[in-house]
């Protein structure tokens, strides 16, 4: 993604154990932190109990929806409503003019397996017919585009720790190429299975939802939106397992970001992460000697990890450059550049 058209992020929406909503966010305790990575805990997953659905949803139409469903119907409401909050109401953007892209890891995990079950202990009589509909892994981010007519375009990404992030690509391409006028992204995530704990290590949460909302900065301007900071660019890559070809490969994707920014933080799998953790911390040494790294290891939230702990830098005030990115547990990078509402990389 070229640095040549910068995209405004004007909305924040979580609903995670973290945080519910920007503000809870902004006093939530830091997401981005160094994380040991020998943890010998027992797996463990502690429910979404902080969240009430019937708050955002009603009392009806909701409960046989997924876990992960009924937070991203949730997140969209709270980064609308964000997103929203200063502009001008009649300036808003036009609903077929807004597209979702979201990525998630485990959204529909739950309920595929239990669907398999059925079918393997009762046959097809054992499937639910109101759960059966949201086998699909585009169930979530679909319904987000039925319930406030975003019909732009409707995208699900999946892609370990890292799709939450690329979706932010995939929305600032697609504005571009004017697809939309604005897009809402991030990731989604539900129950994940005992086999993910090499990604997500041993505590993970149960579901939640953390979204964005991207416009044009000139359109932002024009409704009076806040814009907490600007994404100027971004890059997909994948980091080989050797640590001499992965030092080479991070160096040269951060050096085509720009100039060294004044935060650097990635988000890495439970394990088999170090070798790139690593490369970073020689490449701070080297080009960014100011730049301060942090480096997640472990991802609760599974794909929405980074996103949260972006999301929370832009809702505390972003006053210096940074880079966001996450590699999965295969070697595939995402980093995202992030500038200050009025500075260009």
């Amino acid at each position: 993604m070229s640095t040549a058209a910068p995209v405004a992020i004007t909305g924040v929406g979580a609903i995670s154990r973290p945080a519910i909503g920007a503000r809870e966010l902004a006093r939530a305790a830091d997401l981005w932190r160094t994380e040991p990575t020998d943890d010998e805990r027992p797996w463990t997953i502690a429910e979404l109990d902080n969240f009430a659905p019937a708050e955002f949803l009603g009392k009806r139409g909701w409960r046989f929806l997924p876990e992960a469903t009924r937070a991203a119907l949730a997140a969209v409401q709270l980064t609308l409503a964000h997103a929203n909050e200063a502009a001008d109401g009649a300036t808003e953007h036009a609903p077929e003019r807004v597209g979702v892209a979201l990525g998630t890891n485990f959204a529909v995990d739950a309920v595929v397996d239990r669907i398999d079950r059925a079918l393997l202990a009762e046959g097809i009589a054992g499937i639910s017919p109101v759960e059966c509909p949201n086998f699909s892994v585009n169930v979530p981010a679909g319904r987000l585009g039925i319930a406030h007519g975003l019909r732009a375009f409707n995208i699900t990404l999946v892609n370990l720790l890292t799709a939450g992030l690329e979706s932010a690509l995939v929305g600032a391409r697609a504005m571009a190429a004017d697809r939309a006028d604005a897009v809402l992204v991030g990731a989604v995530e539900g129950r994940p299975p005992a086999a993910a704990r090499t990604v997500t290590g041993p505590g993970v949460d149960a579901a939640g939802a953390c979204l964005l909302h991207l416009e044009r900065p000139e359109r932002a301007a024009e409704r009076g939106a806040t814009v907490h900071a600007l994404l100027t660019g971004g890059s997909r890559r994948t980091v080989p397992g050797n640590p001499a070809a992965a030092q080479r490969l991070l160096a040269a994707a951060l050096d085509a970001l720009g100039t060294p920014p004044g935060v650097l933080h990635l988000s890495l799998p439970a394990e088999g992460g170090a070798h790139v953790a690593q490369a970073a911390e020689d490449w701070a040494k080297t080009r960014g000697a100011a730049t301060a790294l942090t480096v997640t290891t472990g991802a609760p939230q599974a794909s929405a990890t980074p996103v949260l702990g972006l999301a929370q830098h832009l809702v505390r005030g972003v006053r210096e450059s940074a880079v966001v990115g996450a590699v999965g547990p295969r070697g595939n990078l995402t980093l995202l550049r992030v500038e200050p509402p009025r500075s260009r990389a």
